[in-house]
């Protein structure tokens, strides 16, 4: 299993104390309304400083979201990078970029990682289908023993 190494300065830092803050807090604040407003809310919390609330991206930390071909395309692609992390090349709208995601298994339930997802398909102009609670349960149990995070090449282009 490969292990990561995260040197915690700047905006992995910022992520790093958000992640903990919603493990730590179940994110009971969370407003209680539809999926797209939860979606919202943890995206803000614990994905926004990365990938930028406006879905942009930042160049050296993350790739954009926003009109993201990984995020539109495959429902199962993206469950897959959400849950278990993606590193190394990925080319993203004509992009190449070399970073490394971490792993969310842990800090979402179906529910919320369902909800966020969902906010990502349909935000910034993106228009794909909600990502359903079913689907996250059964990708989570698919890939339950992976213990490492995916490659562009493993998931395959979108």
């Amino acid at each position: 299993m490969r292990r990561p190494f995260f040197c915690l300065s700047g905006a992995a830092f910022t992520l790093a104390a958000a992640i903990t803050a919603v493990s730590v807090t179940g994110c009971s604040s969370m407003p209680p309304g539809g999926t797209a407003s939860r979606g919202r809310a943890l995206y803000e919390v614990s994905c926004g400083a990365c990938h930028q609330p406006d879905g942009g991206g930042k160049e050296g930390v993350a790739s954009p979201l926003a009109g993201s071909e990984w995020v539109t395309g495959s429902e199962g692609r993206l469950l897959r990078i959400a849950l278990d992390g993606v590193r190394g090349p990925i080319q993203v709208k004509g992009k190449r970029y070399q970073l490394e995601m971490p792993a969310l298994r842990h800090v979402y339930g179906d529910a919320d990682m369902a909800a966020i997802l969902t906010y990502i398909r349909g935000a910034w102009g993106n228009s794909a289908s909600a990502v359903t609670v079913d689907a996250v349960g059964k990708v989570r149990s698919e890939t339950a023993q992976r213990g490492d995070s995916w490659t562009a090449e493993a998931l395959g282009s979108p």
